[in-house]
């Protein structure tokens, strides 16, 4: 089988976007009531780990707006979605411990299950937010990474044991990132967390850069299979993790269990990670609600079908 996780934001039902455009005086209670639905559809999806949906989250980096130093700036396109972020405006030095932790609610999640957590890769967090204080983009994205290694830090010892990095920007940018300065970035917020961390890519084909992905020093590799095709990688030995990003988010086509299990499985027989993850391309908020609860099913089903040691 396949380990399973569904990270990132989740879609809003209808009645918590109803109660979000009135500014309900009741919408914290309506997050939390509405968190603990998604997060028994998780766990009814028998997925591996468990994780916050992040209904609060207006988008990735938001939270990182109450660093000290940072501002909020204007709204921006992500990527080529119909969703917009809130470009951060860093306007001095960065420092952070406790900011994602302090926006999730891990109490609400069962003790008894693994729990995984995600947060912007340093890259991708630098390459859409506005440096005004920093005199490089080198200093400015080891800053960034510096400030997300305490971040990972803090989750681990609050017992997250998997973190996700959400990189689309290494994805998007491929053919044009200084991959040495990249890795360094990463590998810089990996060292010392006792907790697993994987880079997720997605919103771009990273086949030609995956050989140098490869070497970088994290528990594993992400890869969204909606824009690098898996033939692509398939003549790769992967020594580390691997997680395949199946279950497309941005499509509310519903894949095949057996079929899609049959892939990965023979895709993993020929990379021969160390370990196999199974995931969506990336977060959930792009699909209609009741697709998303769909997604989840299929995702849970494809791993426990999928036949790898």
């Amino acid at each position: 089988m396949a380990k399973t996780h569904a990270l990132g934001i989740y879609p809003r039902s209808p009645k918590l976007i109803e109660a979000t455009r009135k500014n309900d005086r009741k919408l914290p209670q309506l997050f939390q009531m509405e968190k603990k639905k998604l997060i028994r559809e998780q766990r009814k999806a028998k997925l591996t780990y468990l994780c916050d949906p992040l209904l609060d989250w207006n988008d990735m980096f938001r939270p990182f707006s109450n660093l000290k130093n940072v501002s909020l700036g204007a709204l921006n396109r992500f990527f080529e979605t119909n969703t917009f972020y809130r470009k951060l405006i860093i306007n001095g030095e960065i420092n952070g411990s406790n900011i994602v932790k302090s926006h999730l609610t891990l109490s609400m999640l069962p003790k008894n299950k693994e729990i995984a957590a995600c947060m912007p890769d340093p890259y991708t967090f630098a390459d859409l937010n506005e440096n005004k204080y920093y005199k490089d983009f080198a200093d400015y994205l080891l800053a960034i990474a510096d400030m997300l290694k305490h971040e990972a830090q803090t989750l681990a010892k609050s017992k997250v044991k998997f973190i996700q990095l959400n990189a689309p920007s290494i994805a998007y940018n491929s053919d044009k990132i200084d991959i040495g300065i990249v890795k360094d970035a990463i590998e810089r917020v990996k060292d010392g967390v006792k907790a697993k961390v994987y880079l997720h890519l997605y919103f771009g084909d990273i086949s030609k850069i995956f050989s140098k992905l490869l070497d970088i020093k994290v528990d594993g590799l992400s890869i969204d299979l909606s824009y690098t095709t898996l033939n692509s990688l398939l003549d790769y030995r992967v020594d580390n993790g691997l997680c395949l990003g199946v279950i497309n988010a941005t499509n509310t086509k519903l894949e095949d269990v057996k079929e899609t299990a049959k892939i990965v499985s023979n895709a993993l027989d020929r990379m021969n990670p160390r370990e196999a993850y199974i995931s969506t391309t990336c977060d959930l908020e792009f699909l209609p609600y009741e697709f998303a609860i769909k997604k989840l099913s299929k995702l849970g089903a494809i791993g426990r079908s999928v036949k790898y040691e």
